[in-house]
């Protein structure tokens, strides 16, 4: 029997963070009550505003390096507050675990901070502090920091903060050497069917980009897999948007063995029907707004028993669009705050254990809940998509091991 997961979120964001998995390191001092300790920190950014730091330093009490581990979570700011600071993201830093040596009893930053560049408009790392919530705070500055990518990640660097056993290590330089697919494995296809409404006055520009980073990363999900084909197909046009095209052509474009990978992927505008007892919202398949529509939509879990019946290994059905009144449309919101970010691979094991997992599974997500609205921006695109995909690059990170779609959707 396969296994369908349904996900329906509420995306509503005050000062998010908007990055691919990065890793830095850094330097810095720390001011005790009488002393001040030297510290070297690599941060482990795991793209879904959490992370690892790890620090190493040596305590006045003993002649020891030590090295412990800390658990990083982005604290959002209260806005009303009149200590709010909009160039400025917190990162809480808890849960202290020593690896080398015990605990000398001192007192550890409590918070990394980044500040926002003027000039790029991109939030850079700036220091760590003890409050998050008082304006005049002292930052600590870092002396030096340094932007970590691949070919930085040697044996050598990565030992200077991580063990053998540890799971960053092993997934670099032990599990990573995976096996080769299978030639079943080689011949899944993946198919993609994307419908936007790029031609709506107030969305089509965000749709757009919605429609061309979903191409762009199943097609790289794809590469990464080394599977055989990424076939994939757009409605995206005055003439052919509309409810029968669109029926038509799930009908007809989709076409999968039982190993196979489906995606369907909406973005436009979505409504509820009244009394209609559905979760999941129905998709507006009008370029006339006059027309009655009851009748030109579609609904997704509809779209979903459809597509489920053709029989893949792994079915995804993806809607980006508001689920209240057909009357409401999608707030244009301001986009999260951005990084810099730079290129980690992804663990090929992690990439595996969702997309060529052998658990025939399929799954229906959609941006709202019931009676709510999805977030947009024109130049950023739809806020569901990019955490849909920034959650699949979180899991795919080799800070995770084990991964399944629940955690990627939790």
């Amino acid at each position: 029997m396969k296994k369908l997961l349904v996900f329906t979120f509420s995306l509503f964001f005050t000062a998010l963070s908007l990055h691919a998995q990065t890793v830095y390191e850094f330097s810095f001092s720390f001011p005790l009550t009488n002393e001040t300790i030297a510290y070297k920190a690599c941060y482990v950014d795991a793209a879904n505003d959490t992370g690892k730091l790890r620090l190493r330093f040596i305590s006045p009490k003993s002649p020891d390096s030590i090295l412990v581990d800390l658990d990083v979570i982005q604290e959002y700011p209260d806005d009303k507050s009149d200590c709010f600071v909009s160039d400025r993201i917190y990162y809480k830093l808890q849960n202290a675990k020593y690896i080398e040596s015990n605990d000398p009893v001192i007192s550890l930053p409590k918070y990394l901070c980044f500040k926002k560049d003027p000039a790029t408009g991109l939030f850079e790392p700036l220091g760590v502090t003890n409050s998050s919530a008082d304006c005049k705070a002292d930052v600590v500055k870092f002396t030096n920091v340094a932007f970590i990518d691949q070919k930085d990640l040697t044996k050598e660097f990565v030992l200077n903060y991580f063990k053998p056993y540890d799971m960053f290590y092993r997934n670099l330089f032990v599990t990573n050497n995976t096996r080769a697919l299978t030639t079943a494995q080689q011949n899944i296809k993946l198919y993609l069917l994307v419908v936007a409404n790029v031609f709506d006055k107030e969305i089509g520009q965000a749709d757009r980009k919605n429609m061309n980073d979903a191409i762009a990363f199943f097609r790289k999900i794809k590469e990464f897999l080394g599977i055989d084909q990424f076939i994939y197909d757009t409605i995206a046009n005055l003439k052919d948007y509309n409810k029968k095209t669109v029926e038509d052509k799930i009908n007809t474009f989709f076409k999968p063995a039982p190993d196979d990978i489906v995606v369907f992927y909406y973005s436009g505008h979505g409504f509820r029907k009244p009394k209609d007892g559905k979760p999941g919202p129905y998709i507006d398949m009008r370029t006339d707004y006059k027309a009655d529509y009851m009748v030109y939509s579609l609904s997704m879990e509809d779209i979903m028993a459809t597509i489920q019946k053709k029989g893949a290994r792994l079915n995804l059905v993806l809607s980006d669009c508001c689920n209240a009144f057909v009357t409401d449309t999608n707030p244009m919101v301001e986009p999260p705050a951005t990084k810099k970010s730079f290129g980690v691979n992804w663990s090929t094991e992690n990439c595996r254990n969702l997309f060529l997992n052998q658990m025939p599974t399929s799954i229906l997500a959609t941006a709202a809940s019931p009676y709510q609205l999805a977030s947009m921006n024109n130049t950023f695109g739809g806020f569901f998509s990019y955490f849909f995909r920034t959650a699949l690059e979180t899991h795919f990170s080799f800070l995770k091991t084990k991964v399944t779609w629940e955690q990627v959707f939790d």
